[in-house]
């Protein structure tokens, strides 16, 4: 279960949700698509605006003003003039269509998921979307699950401990992000925004690629786990949380420093070390294996670049490639992160300025200004 919560799955999922900005993850809220000008749609509203307008309307003779209003080419880029809640529908579009999760397989079984960057058609028929990174399914034997196993009983002894951010975080991780540095509809508005598309897409993604990947939960291997929160119904590996986390992370970072995710990881970047905690506390809670929080820090990271790369209209993704995730039987930490994604020479050196010409490098623009 990601970040989105998935209970109800309220607030990511349905356009109505946006539960008073929760997280910027939902949609509705303050400026849901009915709400008018000074308060939300009511029946008494809606009788009162006719009244008003039989009142003080007059004759209506049908004319037409003079010259039309024009709202934009229908090509335009600009997004900004629409309300929040159809902005977020165009960043979910834009961002669902550049990537697709395709199914590994290894002699006519499916051994797991790659996730491909989707490059706009341009009439032809050839071209191949390039492989951003391969999830194999764990096929641990009975010593090395028990060897997870064991780090999930051992992290149990903090639940006390980090019982308040393990609730919260079910259903909200941009909070803990705004912590480090500042994000509100005030001062880092398109900031927040996206984001909190980069939370949606990664739900996105992730249940696609769990589903291809499925692994038990640790309440499956033994009963005396006895999660502290409801486990959900969907495969273990990768976590969801650890997906959503390290892709904000390296989503955030690019726009505060426009360093990339391995030198971020490398450095010990706050928002990486938020990240870090936030998977592991999904083992803290009984319902993740550490093995699940290092394939979705290592898929999270990828797909946080892919958004970058995409912004910068950079189609060639031959050094986005992260190394294949295999069989993993460690713990989880940033240092063994670090070794995974490799030297920080690899990232995409930070081009001059973002693809105007579409949503998302546009979008990055805005969002980019907000950060000194």
């Amino acid at each position: 279960m990601g970040a989105a919560g998935y209970s109800g799955y309220s607030g990511y999922s349905g356009y109505s949700g946006y539960s008073g900005y929760s997280g910027y993850s939902g949609y509705s809220g303050g400026g849901s698509l009915g709400a008018h000008a000074g308060g939300p749609s009511s029946s008494l509203m809606n009788a009162a605006l006719v009244s008003t307008r039989d009142g003080i309307g007059g004759y209506w003779n049908t004319q037409v003003t003079d010259p039309i209003p024009d709202l934009g080419k229908p090509d335009d880029k600009d997004i900004f003039y629409l309300r929040l809640p159809l902005r977020a529908r165009m960043l979910d579009h834009a961002l669902a269509s550049s990537a697709q999760v395709r199914a590994l397989t290894d002699n006519g079984s499916t051994s797991g998921a790659g996730v491909s960057f989707v490059p706009q058609w341009d009439g032809s028929n050839d071209i191949q979307p390039a492989s951003l990174v391969d999830i194999h399914r764990q096929t641990l034997d009975v010593q090395q699950m028990r060897g997870q196993l064991e780090l999930v009983r051992s992290y149990a002894d903090l639940r006390i401990d980090r019982v308040a951010e393990i609730q919260v975080q079910q259903d909200d991780i941009l909070s803990f992000y705004g912590a480090i540095s500042l994000l509100d509809e005030q001062r880092r508005l398109r900031s927040l925004e996206l984001l909190g598309a980069v939370v949606r897409f990664l739900i996105f993604v992730e249940m696609q690629v769990k589903h291809l990947c499925r692994f038990a939960r640790p309440v499956d291997l033994d009963t005396r786990v006895q999660p502290m929160i409801q486990t959900p119904d969907h495969s273990s590996f990768p976590s969801g949380h650890a997906t959503e986390a390290f892709a904000v992370a390296t989503v955030m970072h690019r726009l505060m420093t426009g360093e990339g995710p391995r030198a971020g990881v490398k450095s010990g970047a706050q928002v990486f070390r938020l990240a870090t905690r936030i998977a592991v506390n999904r083992t803290i809670a009984g319902v993740h294996f550490p093995m699940d929080s290092a394939a979705g820090g290592v898929l999270g990271c990828a797909m946080g670049e892919h958004i970058f790369a995409l912004a910068m209209g950079q189609d060639n993704r031959t050094k986005l490639n992260f190394d294949t995730l295999a069989d993993y039987s460690e713990d989880f930490s940033l240092d063994w992160l670090e070794q995974s994604l490799g030297d920080p020479a690899q990232d995409y050196a930070t081009p001059s300025t973002p693809d105007e010409s579409t949503i998302i490098g546009n979008f990055w623009k805005q969002a980019r200004v907000e950060w000194p």
